[in-house]
Order: structure tokens, then sequence, then C-alpha cells
């Protein structure tokens, strides 16, 4: 996840404005804090330890010292020893205002969001109004749940840091909870000033695919991936838009790339197996399906998955074990119930099937296959009336349902009604035949060679 505090500038040089200005009675402890002050600016974090440990035995009560320190190790990526300087130094000046920027910076940079919002809310009591330190403080509020207030800090900052690309990606994140056409125009901005921003690309991508705009979110996809071809979130995200968009061939390309380069990513895991569904790779798909199970051993979806899988494979038994099982984890799990009674519907345990049927309705009275499913049921017991009245919900509850059209035409023959059977009967060859054709027909999205070459 981005640093979102305008990275080693604002630890590097605003913080420290405090240390380096505060007068010392000695003039050889200010020269030492100086110097070390220096070399942090300049990169040479190293040199600043190797400064400031020898003076802090002699001066372990300086709290300042302790703040030098706990930047120089923050910035060396030793986080405890960071830690530890910065908790020292409060325990010296419990009313320090670089002490506690420093420290919720700190918890920030590794991701403990509650304590960095507890250290730079209390920095800001303290009064500190440093627009990084602010903007930390509202990303951190945003990934504790505080949405609204994150988002009104952040407006708020606007005109400091309306050049800094990071804080648009941030504006937008926050404005993509509530307000996706907002959130494309700040991933936008951020893109102005930085075009090659792999977090406003992917973040774009979010709001348009919001939007119901799919090809618009591609277009930001495929430029992320041109100057990001490694990056797995990347890959994983264009991967989940193939897949909504029938693409694939481009999807198990992606995905099977992301997890070439991020083998313990269970997300990507699971898209690609989900991809490999999308291509008719039954038992590819299985396999992977069944990994990522072996990893989550909890995740219900997972469990339905590879039992729908098993469907296609034939493999009934095994089919009717996963939803189980799916159902044991998840007695919500309406789509896996579903397939249970498509099952014994299947082996002719009308009764059983009837059963779990009614439930899935109560559950999903629009369950367009269950419904066709209860129709097909009565219809083989002989209520024609009621199969009928089921049938004819199905069709209107999803037109493009091939089978409920051709059960409804089977109902027509039998009732005698020539003219409606026929009717029905070429609207499920008409749809058959477009799906049978979608399937055939896998894209494969090509990146022009001009723009690979960029």
């Amino acid at each position: 996840m981005t640093l979102l505090t305008v990275r080693t500038a604002l630890i590097g040089a605003a913080l420290l404005l405090t240390v380096v200005h505060r007068a010392s009675a000695q003039q050889n402890s200010q020269t030492l804090l100086e110097g070390a002050a220096r070399q942090i600016q300049l990169g040479n974090y190293q040199s600043a330890v190797d400064l400031i440990e020898p003076a802090l035995k002699k001066q372990p009560n300086n709290p300042e010292l302790w703040n030098l320190l706990g930047i120089a190790k923050t910035e060396l990526r030793q986080s405890v020893a960071a830690r530890s300087a910065f908790e020292r130094g409060l325990r010296l000046a419990p009313n320090s205002v670089s002490l506690h920027e420093n420290l919720g910076l700190l918890f920030y940079r590794e991701g403990d969001y509650p304590k960095a919002k507890k250290f730079l809310s209390d920095s800001v009591a303290l009064g500190s109004d440093k627009p990084g330190v602010l903007f930390s403080l509202a990303a951190a509020r945003l990934r504790t749940g505080e949405t609204q207030r994150a988002l009104a800090d952040l407006r708020s900052l606007e005109t400091p840091l309306a050049n800094v690309s990071a804080y648009w990606d941030e504006r937008g994140r926050a404005e993509s909870l509530e307000n996706s056409v907002a959130a494309e125009k700040s991933f936008a901005r951020a893109l102005e000033l930085q075009p090659d921003d792999v977090t406003a690309l992917n973040g774009a991508a979010s709001a348009a695919e919001r939007q119901n705009l799919d090809e618009k979110a591609l277009s930001y996809l495929i430029k992320a991936r041109q100057v990001h071809p490694d990056d797995v979130l990347t890959l994983a995200h264009f991967g989940s838009v193939c897949i909504h968009r029938d693409l694939g061939l481009d999807a198990v390309d992606a995905l099977t790339r992301a997890h070439r380069l991020a083998p313990s990513n269970n997300s990507v895991l699971f898209l690609l197996a989900r991809a490999n569904v999308s291509l008719s790779n039954w038992q590819a798909a299985h396999d992977l399906f069944s990994e990522f199970s072996k990893r989550v051993p909890a995740y219900a979806p997972a469990y339905y998955a590879r039992g729908w899988v098993d469907v296609k494979l034939d493999r009934t038994a095994d089919a009717r074990l996963q939803f189980q099982h799916c159902l044991q984890l998840d007695s919500r799990f309406t789509d896996a119930r579903f397939e249970l009674a498509q099952l014994e519907l299947n082996d002719g345990n009308l009764e059983i099937a009837h059963r779990l049927l009614v439930t899935v309705l109560q559950e999903k009275p629009h369950h367009a296959e269950a419904t066709l499913a209860m129709g097909d049921l009565l219809m083989r017991q002989g209520d024609l009336r009621g199969a009928e009245t089921y049938l004819q919900t199905a069709v209107r509850q999803a037109p493009k349902l091939a089978a409920a059209h051709y059960k409804l035409s089977m109902l027509y023959f039998r009732t005698h009604r020539a003219k409606e059977a026929e009717s029905e009967k070429t609207i499920a060859a008409q749809l058959n035949t477009e799906a049978s054709r979608a399937s055939k027909t896998q894209l494969k999205l090509i990146l022009p060679q001009s723009d690979l070459a960029q």
C-alpha cells in the first residue's frame, strides 16, 4: 500500500524543524544535533546513527537525540529500533509534537493505522499543522472506518497538496466509497501529475467499473500493465475485469503471470481458477480451486466452485460432497443448495429436490434457475398448471435463459398449444446459438507494438 506522507521529504525535513532549531545549553550538544540532522537531510542515515549513539551514552536523557535516532532508524527500515527510540524520547518529553508526529508516521508506514491515528491525533492536538501529518492522519482515519471525517480532512488539504499525486490517490480512494465519478476525477488529476502512477491507474479503473464502464476500466489497466508489467495488483485487477468481460484468454494470461510472480497470493490463485472456468479448462480450474481450499480451508465459495466444476467433469458424487461441505461452512449459501437440488432432480429424487428448492426460493425468490427447476419438477409430477406458473415466471425473471424457454415449449406441446410451443422453442434455439457462438469467440487483447515500445 502506498505510503502517503509525501515520502522522505516529510519525514526527513519537515519533521525535523522543531528539533534543529531548538536551543541547547551547551554549544557542542547543539552542534551535534545540527550535524546529525544534516546527515539525515542528506540521506546519510547510518552516519547520523554513528553520531547519535555515542552521544546518547553521555546524554541518555536528551529527547532530541532519541528523536533523531528514531528518524534515522526509520529511514534504515529498522522499525523496532526506531519505535523504541521514539518511545524513549516520549517518556522524557511527553508533550513533544515532533516525537508524536514521527512515531505516528512510523506506525502508518508499518500499516498499524489505529496506533498511527492515535499519535498523529495527539500531535495535532499539541499544535502540529504540517500538511504531511494532517494528510497521514486523514489516511489513517480512512483505513480505520472514519470515511466521512477522512474525506472532509482531505478536502481541506487541497490547497497545500494540490500538486502532490499521492494526495489525489488518497482522495480518490476515499471518494470511491461513495462517488465513483468524483473518484475518477481525483485519480485523473493524480495521473496528470504522474502519468505512470500505478495506484491512480488502478483506482481510476475501479471507479470506471463501478460506473459500468468496463471498456474504460480496461484502457486504464492496459496502460498500467504497459508501465508496470510485473505489478501483481495490476495483473490481478486486469484479470478480474477480463473475466467479467468474457475475455478468458486475457484473464488467464495476466493471472498466470501474477501467480508466477506471487505464488503465495491466494486472491490471485482463486482468480486464476475462475479464469480457467471461463475457458472451460475444467480440470485445471478444479486443481487450482483445490489448492486454494488447502490454503484457505474455511472459505465456502471455493467448495461451491469445486462442486460446480465436478458437475462439469461428470463427478456428481464428488460434487455433492463439495456442495454439502460448502453449506456446512455457510448454511445460507443458496447457490450450493440449488446445485444439490439440481443433482437430486437429475437423479429422480423429486421429494428431496422439492424440499431443497422450496428453501432456495424462500431465500432467493427471484432465483430464475430454481424457479425453472421447480417448474420442471412439477411437470414431471404431472402438475402442469403449477409447472406453467413457475416456467412463465422463470422466463420473466431471466428472458435470456434458453432452458426456461425450452421447458416452457415442452409444456405448451403437452397442453396442445402448438403455436406458443413453437415460438418458445424458436426462442430457445436462438438463445442457445448465441451462447454457443459467444463461447467460441474467446477474444485476446493484443497491445500494439508501438504501445509496448513506449
